[in-house]
């Protein structure tokens, strides 16, 4: 597949390409950069989706029969998949905010961000990176456009400090021609192929309130002499995973010719292999059928069967238990994560979250350490987009709300509160506790609406009662006796 690249000192003259040396120059550098490392994106990419083959060492098992089998494992996901879960946004604070802002959550949850950003961190988790994009609004009155980009089709030049993107070109497939975008200064060129296959500029937009690139990269795993990051496929993972796939095919060949034990005949004619017709026999119909029956000889002499050990494929899952213990130590998952299983009872809900911790922590004080700030970057360039290339007030001191990635144990989590709360530690009915408790954003602020309009009600009890006049008390009827008598 054919992708846009402009060779170095050889863009083509086309009439419709205005393009500066510079501009070109640059382009082609991206280009032969982004060549050299999507060839390592599409492996580790290949190897999230189980379509990687792992090479036979052409030792034991020949490549007629290699070729025909396709064994592989899936625990390239499980080094990528429970970050994701575990990583989800739940609200943006700006400065002395008690809840969150509910204008960003807006214009997060209106370009469908919330299910952009699992495929955002999913491409990052498997490949050590992907993009987050921001443009102005299609229509007066409209919120800004936010979207997620894989790293297969975005390349950025860098600032002395390699930490801001100054250019950007992106390519990728529209429908039936490849098409691209040019960033830089502010400015984004667009272009296309024509029906010849020559490039051409569609449009030029520059944005007026913008002088930067409104782009910005999540990296995992970024380190001071690789900022583009790393995945979460590493090295040693693949190593496992290669051995327990060619011990896996080694068990299907091995189950495919030993499965029937093997047999050594002795002694026995030609006959013993022929059918009634004199025909030679099939080696499966000879050994189910015939040799249960073979005749003496002339001589009167049997001959002689021995059959082999029967196979045991217990020799290859051992080795592949063993790969998967080691797995699971690169990893820092439960074995039960790699189908390891002990007899016994099931695990507690406390030792679940024991087991699980590694991984909590790890999403919690890292993944969001890294992902956050470009987040916040791309939300404040679309605020910059809406307001004319100003910031709201507050928005340059923007927060990200987390969720807890840990499992909720809600019984220890009432406990926990309701101690906190009992010592005045915590305040009954503050932000804080509740988000304690476990409750999401969107819960917490359905929580007090519930609460101000259930205030409400009871204050306006209170005052229906207090305008409703007492009932006067009953006065007793006098007693017949007190008017019986003698009178006078």
């Amino acid at each position: 597949m054919a992708v846009p690249y402009f060779p170095n000192q050889s863009i083509p003259t086309l009439p419709n390409l205005h393009l500066s040396e510079d501009d070109q120059g640059k382009i082609a550098r991206l280009m032969r950069i982004h060549a050299e490392r999507r060839q390592v994106m599409e492996l580790k990419r290949s190897l999230y989706l189980g379509t990687y083959s792992v090479a036979n060492l052409k030792i034991a098992v020949p490549d007629e029969v290699a070729t025909k089998l396709n064994t592989l494992v899936g625990w390239s996901r499980i080094a990528v998949d429970p970050y994701v879960e575990r990583t989800r946004l739940d609200g943006f604070r700006l400065p002395n905010d008690t809840d969150e802002n509910p204008d960003l959550m807006r214009l997060w949850t209106v370009n469908g961000m919330h299910s952009q950003m699992s495929m955002g961190i999913k491409d990052a988790l498997s490949m050590g990176s992907s993009w987050l994009m921001a443009d102005g609004p299609l229509k007066p009155g409209e919120r800004a456009r936010l979207a997620v980009e894989s790293p297969l089709n975005v390349t950025a030049g860098w600032d002395s400090r390699g930490t801001t993107p100054v250019v950007a070109w992106q390519n990728y497939w529209a429908e039936d021609h490849w098409a691209a975008a040019w960033y830089k200064n502010g400015l984004t060129t667009h272009l296309a192929q024509n029906d010849k296959g020559e490039w051409e500029i569609v449009d030029t937009t520059r944005h007026p309130w913008f002088d930067g690139i409104p782009l910005r990269r999540m990296t995992n795993q970024p380190s001071t002499d690789d900022r583009s990051g790393e995945s979460e496929i590493i090295p040693a993972l693949e190593s496992v995973i290669a051995a327990a796939c060619r011990t896996l095919l080694a068990l299907e060949v091995a189950r495919e010719f030993y499965s029937v034990p093997q047999k050594v005949l002795l002694g026995a004619s030609e006959s013993a292999f022929q059918d009634t017709d004199g025909n030679a026999k099939s080696a499966w119909a000879t050994s189910i059928s015939h040799l249960l029956g073979l005749e003496r000889d002339e001589e009167g002499n049997l001959p002689e069967i021995f059959q082999f050990k029967a196979y045991d494929p217990s020799v290859f899952t051992k080795l592949i238990e063993m790969y998967a213990s080691q797995a699971a130590g690169i990893l820092g998952c439960p074995p039960q994560d790699l189908g390891l299983y002990t007899q016994g009872n099931p695990v507690s809900a406390e030792a679940q979250q024991v087991s699980e911790n590694r991984r909590d922590r790890r999403a919690w004080h890292q993944m969001n350490a890294w992902w956050g700030p470009p987040i916040i970057e791309i939300m404040q360039i679309a605020l910059r987009f809406e307001n004319k290339g100003k910031l709201p007030d507050g928005a340059d001191q923007m927060e990200i709300d987390w969720c807890r990635p840990e499992i909720r144990n809600d019984t220890a989590t009432a406990d926990a509160v309701t101690k906190y709360v009992s010592q005045g530690i915590w305040v009954k009915d503050s932000d804080v506790t509740l988000a304690k408790s476990g409750l999401s954003a969107l819960e917490r602020q359905r929580m007090n609406e519930d609460r101000e309009v259930s205030d409400s009600m009871a204050k306006l009890d209170q005052i229906v009662d207090g305008l409703v006049a007492p009932e006067k008390p009953a006065v007793p009827k006098p007693s017949p006796e007190l008017f019986s008598g003698n009178g006078g």
